[in-house]
């Protein structure tokens, strides 16, 4: 099957990150089957694409009178096998629960037919574990979506070790048909690569902070006004041969042995959880969090987002 044969997508779990890559599928004109385990997850996530949708219309990304249209395109079912009867290609994007994973792929693998791909939407369980929950490990794959799905565009296909090439090419067929950036991670290693460069950076911040060298004020407003402004326009990695990778190197060989390097998380990460200071979800991390702060951060990242995509567009 290539990418072109695809017609019915299925998307297993509903929640943060199932509604919106169900909605990047409704959008680009496939017929979407979107299962949860309880009906009020299936009518939030219909809710929450519908609000999606009503942003990306006001700044013209989504044509205001199609709305209905696009969401016709979703069908809602508790019923897994419903979901999966006629698919081509489904996207798991369940709990990051292996266990539960390789459920979820085991039940799909006799169900769908022997044509559909099998993804999960994983930033680092072994694909070859859920894989190997199926009689087509060939047919499966790892595709990683960024939150929000229906904002930003790079998903990272994973190729298992039994992945086939073919499954391989129409991921990222289809990825890009749909209007992604897909990046294929050849190695199925933990965090692929977003993941890792994210939490080298995070493991980094808070040793300044536990260091004292820093508040997490302060760390923030130099990732977010310094590094932060050029990322959108330059990868790491151009950014080292504009630097000239010779000073990369100088730098390299002064600074890597003083940068941290443990094995394992931080006294201070570990009494932050110890003491209930989870972030958002208690209201107090690194910063103290309002419900008003909270929606506002929120609002603010999504509209940066939208304005990024929309200017993304244009190129």
């Amino acid at each position: 099957m290539k990418a072109q044969d695809v017609r019915n997508v299925t998307v297993i779990g509903a929640g943060l990150m199932g509604h919106g890559i169900a909605q990047v599928f409704a959008q680009s004109g496939y017929n979407v089957s979107l299962r949860d385990i309880k009906a009020e997850f299936l009518t939030n996530a219909m809710n929450r694409m519908k609000d999606n949708l009503t942003k990306l219309s006001a700044i013209g990304l989504a044509p205001k009178g199609e709305i209905d249209a696009i969401l016709a395109r979703v069908t809602t079912t508790l019923d897994l096998k419903e979901a999966v009867a006629e698919t081509d290609f489904v996207i798991e994007a369940a709990t990051e629960n292996i266990d539960l994973k390789k459920q979820i792929f085991k039940e799909v693998d006799e169900l769908s037919p022997t044509r559909a791909v099998l993804a999960t939407n994983t930033s680092g369980l072994p694909i070859i574990e859920v894989a190997h929950s199926t009689s087509r490990p060939a047919k499966v794959i790892g595709t990683h979506f960024w939150n929000p799905p229906y904002l930003l565009r790079a998903v990272e296909i994973v190729k298992g070790p039994e992945t086939a090439e073919e499954t391989v090419a129409l991921a990222h067929d289809l990825l890009t048909r749909v209007g992604k950036k897909p990046v294929v991670v050849k190695k199925d290693i933990p965090g692929q690569i977003g993941i890792r460069i994210l939490y080298a950076m995070i493991r980094e911040a808070i040793s300044l902070v536990e260091k004292g060298v820093a508040s997490p004020e302060d760390i923030d407003t130099v990732v977010k006004e310094a590094l932060g402004t050029r990322l959108p326009v330059l990868g790491v990695l151009e950014l080292a041969d504009l630097s000239g990778v010779d000073l990369v190197l100088m730098v390299a060989k002064r600074l890597f042995k003083d940068l941290e390097n443990t094995p394992t998380p931080s006294e201070l990460l570990e009494e932050m959880v110890a003491e209930g200071r989870y972030g958002i979800k208690t209201s107090k991390g690194f910063y103290n969090w309002t419900p008003e702060s909270i929606d506002s951060i929120i609002k603010k990242r999504d509209d940066h987002l939208l304005s990024t995509l929309k200017e993304s567009t244009r190129n």
